[in-house]
């Protein structure tokens, strides 16, 4: 294999490189062999159709094959007999197999940047370690509790705080619906006909609850609301909305008693001391997690203050582009309206772009450390990987792992593992001091 350099700024290297024939020949061989065994040729039992006969008839595809195959194979190797540090393969701009099975390769690839590597043993690193209270327990006990709770009707009061409303109700915006005027609004705020309403801050647009608190059955009520500016939803920010109210029933909450009987309901079998037992591991599990996120997170902040180098465009731009879709995605499951998401746009955007750069230097560092310490990928880990990818994005472990090789992919899946073994390293040398309180609360109290 004959492999000439070309670098060019921002970590950027053009890459020329030839197979021999031979190379090239195992390769197509293995491929056409496959299509051959897979071919359904009339006068022929299958796998049996003559080569060549197979060659004509699939040559395109077995042709597209190798080519996927041997190039991204032939970048890594490249990159490793001229000692370059492959970060990311950017595009293959040719890919051509001669007549006599010489095949000739243009790359440009994103090398990792130079860079002093820091001193990452033996850190002294903070992280934050949240008891586990009984007050805990109990917090979450009462949302257990909360959905086996009972209502009673009220007959004999006016409506008051923390009751349950029974209402039919109708917002306008200068004597317009809302439901016209603003038409993505939240159908709660516009109105609803035999609606239950918490009679709480919380609900609804501020003021809503306090203007119908004392309401008696059938009493009807109007009054005008306006929305703050910082309302969560941004179509009605500082709009006048006039409600009609009239109120059909008032029912009170009455939480299940907390007992034996209510704990074999949430978790079958349990009593209600086994079953607080439970949360309060569950409560541990979900603390020793956070804690080891958050030592994680120190040590990459750590590392981070300890150099610079020069971040590759490309590299930044994948990593923000990956983020973005994180960014949006959590938004949407929070109830973020796509209107709202988009007119934060420029600040999502500069968020991920600060995002990628620290990630993308943190992966750098963690590689070279990786390198250092000759931390590898097993198979194993590999295949772990490749089977929790697979089982997330629910498709067949076979077909991703094929999919990956012809992309490169799979190199940047023993990249992650490399990285995360990295990090583990670094962990184990370093001293870490638990903190009684968030660092965010220890730095405001003395200050």
């Amino acid at each position: 294999m004959n492999v000439a350099l070309d670098n060019q700024p921002n970590c950027i290297v053009n890459l020329e490189i030839n197979l021999p024939a031979d190379r090239v020949t195992t390769e197509w061989n293995k491929v056409a062999k496959a299509y051959q065994k897979q071919a359904r040729i009339p006068g022929y039992r299958p796998g049996k159709a003559p080569m060549a006969m197979i060659e004509s008839r699939y040559g395109r595809e077995i042709e597209s094959e190798v080519s996927d195959s041997l190039s991204y194979e032939a970048v890594v190797e490249a990159a490793k007999e001229k000692n370059l540090r492959l970060n990311a393969i950017e595009k293959i701009t040719e890919s051509s197999i001669a007549a006599d099975k010489s095949m000739k390769i243009r790359a440009t690839v994103v090398r990792m940047p130079d860079f002093d590597l820091p001193e990452y043993k033996n850190l002294a690193l903070e992280a934050y370690k949240r008891p586990v209270t009984e007050a805990d327990v109990d917090q979450l006990l009462e949302y257990l509790r909360d959905p086996h709770s009972t209502f009673e009707p009220v007959t004999d009061r006016a409506l008051a705080m923390e009751d349950f409303a029974v209402v039919t109700y109708e917002g306008k915006v200068d004597g317009q619906l809302l439901s016209e005027v603003v038409p993505k609004a939240p159908a709660q705020l516009c109105g609803r006909r035999n609606g239950w309403v918490l009679m709480s801050e919380g609900t609804l647009i501020p003021g809503f609850a306090k203007a119908v608190e004392g309401m008696k059955l059938e009493e009807e009520r109007s009054f005008t609301l306006e929305v703050p500016e910082t309302f969560p939803v941004p179509e009605i920010q500082g709009k006048k909305v006039d409600y009609t109210v009239t109120l059909h029933g008032i029912n009170t909450r009455k939480m299940a008693p907390l007992d034996d009987a209510l704990a074999a309901k949430i978790e079958p079998g349990a009593t209600l001391e086994s079953l607080k037992q439970k949360i309060r591991e569950r409560q541990q599990e979900s603390a020793d997690y956070q804690f080891d996120v958050a030592k994680r997170n120190a040590a990459v902040k750590k590392l981070l203050s300890l150099f610079t180098c020069e971040l590759p465009e490309q590299a930044v731009a994948v990593e923000t582009s990956s983020i973005l879709k994180d960014i949006v995605s959590e938004s949407q499951a929070r109830g973020m309206s796509d209107d709202e998401i988009k007119s934060h746009t420029d600040q999502i955007i500069e968020t991920a772009g600060e995002s990628a750069r620290e990630r993308v230097r943190a992966n750098f560092v963690l590689l070279r450390i990786a390198e250092q310490e000759k931390l590898e990928e097993s198979e194993s880990e590999l295949y772990q990987a490749l089977f929790e990818t697979a089982e997330r994005n629910q498709i067949p472990v076979k077909k991703l792992a094929k999919d990956l090789s012809r992309k490169g992919g799979i190199n940047r899946l023993r990249e992650q593992i490399r990285i995360s073994k990295a990090l583990d390293y670094v962990l184990s040398n370093a001293t870490v001091t638990e903190l009684s309180a968030p660092a965010e609360a220890q730095q405001q109290a003395t200050n």
